[in-house]
């Protein structure tokens, strides 16, 4: 097993890889973070940081590195800009006091989950209007006899607005500490270019040979792009289910559940069934993938959340499948646990790695062209 190396340690290790790439310059055309770092002499811990989050962890320049271990180098890219890249995550963490969430994410989450579970269940049990949790309910507004809206809404909001503040804060430090200024953000040709990148996940393709990445072994392949796409654009999906949802009830006064051939159940079902498909997809690559080019000790953090956006999405799919029964109240105590618990450790799991990529990909928008 490997050392666990510190903060300080792995940036030393990193600047020294960078040096080398930097001559080497093999790698090119494999993704964004070797053209980039040719614009650079010397690297500093801030332009460490951009480097390990322009990544996008396709492992192909460990399979092509002639200076790769059993090599006297012993260059890693992969497993060192992983680590940092999680290291950022922590520096960037709003509060800063929850940066260190990051590295007890397996048991925070676990933790959350029950608290979560726990509280929905309480509300549960004593909102609940039957005189038995396991009623069966049907009709409009069955869902709100379980949980009132009120108290769903209006917790919901809560935590948004507060993951709102928490992303913003994190991605302002990012931005500002990477040596951008945020009226940079006002150009709209950055914008365009990031997200053709991010909606394409083009950096997953293989670079300019578009063949895929080698990241389960040296051979090239689309699957994780696919599963990556699926889990992605599947939670889209939810969210523009839940707003259409949002809107029915507070624009037009139509209340939950709906009819299966509604917007928000359409939307909704395909969402959950990708994000399943994705999840399992993206765990079983985990699971096959080659260890020595993976940060081993952040692996519990990418099984947690890929794990609890499964139960997020398959709680909700089951909800919608058996809402007509007596195990309703049941099935949607568990499903909203599942959802509080998911948006609760949003801006201390994998998921901000969506949020500064996309930063990495803005500041890579402004130079690419130069």
């Amino acid at each position: 097993m490997s050392k666990i190396l510190s903060l300080k340690e792995n940036m030393q290790v990193a600047r020294r890889a960078m040096e080398i790439c930097n001559a080497c310059r093999y790698c090119e055309s494999l993704c964004p973070v070797f053209p980039e770092i040719t614009r650079f002499r010397t690297f500093s811990d801030h332009d460490l940081n951009y480097f390990a989050n322009l990544c996008h962890n396709c492992k192909g320049c460990f399979h092509g590195c002639q200076y790769a271990p059993p090599h006297e180098f012993d260059l890693n890219i992969p497993k060192t800009l992983a680590e940092i890249r999680v290291e950022s995550y922590s520096q960037y963490a709003y509060p800063k006091a929850f940066g260190k969430l990051f590295f007890k994410n397996g048991t925070l989450v676990s933790i959350i989950i029950a608290i979560s579970l726990a509280l929905v269940f309480i509300a549960g049990s004593l909102l609940n209007n039957a005189d038995s949790f396991f009623s069966a309910y049907s009709g409009i507004g069955s869902f709100y006899h379980v949980i009132p809206i009120k108290l769903m809404s209006g917790i919901s909001m809560l935590v948004c607005a507060y993951v709102a503040v928490a992303f913003f804060m994190g991605f302002k430090q990012f931005w500002l500490e990477s040596g951008e200024k945020m009226s940079d953000l006002a150009n709209v040709a950055l914008w365009k270019s990031a997200l053709s990148d991010m909606l394409s996940l083009r950096h997953l393709g293989g670079g300019d040979e578009g063949h895929g990445c080698t990241h389960m072994d040296d051979r090239y392949s689309q699957t994780r792009k696919w599963f990556h796409h699926a889990t992605f654009y599947g939670f889209a999906m939810t969210i523009i289910s839940t707003t259409i949802a949002a809107v029915y009830h507070y624009g037009f006064g139509w209340h939950a559940p709906y009819d299966m051939a509604s917007l928000p159940v359409i939307f909704g079902t395909i969402g959950g069934i990708m994000i399943v498909i994705g999840t399992i997809g993206l765990s079983v690559i985990k699971v096959k993938m080659d260890p020595v080019p993976v940060a081993q000790q952040f692996l519990g953090m990418e099984y947690s959340f890929i794990a609890l956006l499964f139960l997020v999405s398959f709680s909700g799919l089951a909800l919608l499948f058996f809402r007509e029964g007596i195990y309703m109240p049941l099935l949607l105590c568990i499903h909203l646990g599942f959802v509080l618990a998911f948006f609760l450790v949003l801006p201390y799991s994998k998921f901000v790695h969506a949020l500064y990529r996309f930063g990495a990909l803005l500041k890579y928008a402004k130079y690419k062209e130069h």
